[in-house]
């Protein structure tokens, strides 16, 4: 039964780890929401063409959008900028969009306007209209990385991983200290399978800025996936060191060691991913399998239960699961399907 466990725990861990996906506004950078690209956006028209340093043609098509913008609505348009980034640090992304599209009505050639609602909407969910207004930040300033990064982020999302690296690495040519296009990209390239691409686009995040705790749980992952297990865990250790509530992290380290046999290592790590997100679907599935495999029946159901309720489409792989872990444990717990 043990052994048989633990290949179930390396089927588990293999499908069940979660990478981490870097939007311009992640807080692991240090910085408030959107704060990067706010101090680079400006309403006055010499800024703006002083922000860009190369494409004459952009650069007039900009400083002439501004200039028939009167100082009064530039002045509204930044209020409204910086109350729509409040909201979105709030977790208000509904209000940020509103607030956006404010700051876009009073200056429509405030791109970052346009960049900022993009992220609401991807976080929402909404990744056609987030895609549109990307393209929109993109067509009045040519050279915003942060709009290249947030657009790949949706096209990977949408399962376009070939136009999602195509935006990385145009975001890392315009910035090439931008740690976080590095961990998307890496992270893009894991979809390809290229391993030893995603590996070293970890590596150089990491060495732009070695506290970023996400790049960290990213590598452990493609280091896991060539087998390096040892890697794997120290990647996963330095990330959860750098940021203690970082839960795929938690969740990734979890079911690692559940497939090293330490089923109560994996299951305090669980818990952890679980208390800093209490929404976190993948942990909790993780955990009731687990603890359906140690004959807690009643437990890992009610794990199960709260997974498929925040996210249904894991039902199928929730019961393809249930389905190999009966046939380990011959049928120690229940026999319906969720």
């Amino acid at each position: 039964m043990k052994k048989e466990s633990a290949a179930f725990g390396v089927f588990l861990l293999l499908t069940l780890s979660d990478a981490i996906s870097h939007a311009q506004d992640m807080p692991e950078q240090g910085q408030p929401p959107h704060s990067q690209d706010t101090t680079q956006e400006t309403p006055d028209a010499d800024q703006a063409a002083e922000e860009i340093r190369e494409g004459a043609t952009s650069v007039v098509s900009i400083a002439a959008c501004k200039a028939a913008v009167r100082p009064e609505s530039a002045d509204a348009a930044l209020k409204y900028l910086k109350q729509g980034n409040a909201r979105y640090g709030k977790g208000d992304l509904d209000g940020a969009i509103r607030q956006y599209s404010s700051a876009i009505k009073w200056d429509p050639c405030l791109a970052l306007a346009y960049s900022n609602r993009g992220n609401a909407q991807r976080r929402n969910g909404r990744f056609e209209e987030a895609i549109i207004d990307f393209n929109k930040a993109l067509a009045i300033n040519p050279y915003l990385a942060g709009a290249f990064n947030n657009r790949g982020l949706v096209r990977r999302l949408k399962g376009e991983v070939d136009d999602a690296i195509t935006d990385f690495s145009r975001a890392i040519e315009l910035q090439p200290g931008y740690a976080p296009a590095y961990t998307n990209r890496g992270n893009a390239y894991r979809d390809k399978e290229d391993m030893e691409a995603a590996v070293a686009d970890f590596d150089r995040a990491i060495e732009i800025d070695p506290r970023s705790a996400p790049a960290y749980s990213n590598r452990g992952e493609a280091r896991q996936d060539r087998g390096d297990l040892e890697g794997a865990m120290a990647d996963y250790n330095m990330a959860v060191r750098l940021n203690p509530d970082l839960w795929q992290a938690l969740n990734n380290r979890g079911a690692l060691r559940f497939r090293c046999g330490d089923a109560e290592g994996a299951l305090a790590d669980l818990d952890r991913a679980i208390a800093a997100n209490p929404d976190y679907a993948t942990a909790y599935m993780n955990r009731g399998i687990i603890r359906l495999l140690q004959g807690k029946k009643t437990d890992g159901q009610k794990d199960l239960d709260r997974c498929l309720r925040l996210d249904p489409r894991l039902r199928t792989l929730v019961n393809k699961r249930i389905r190999e872990a009966k046939r380990i444990a011959d049928g120690a717990f229940g026999a319906a399907d969720y």
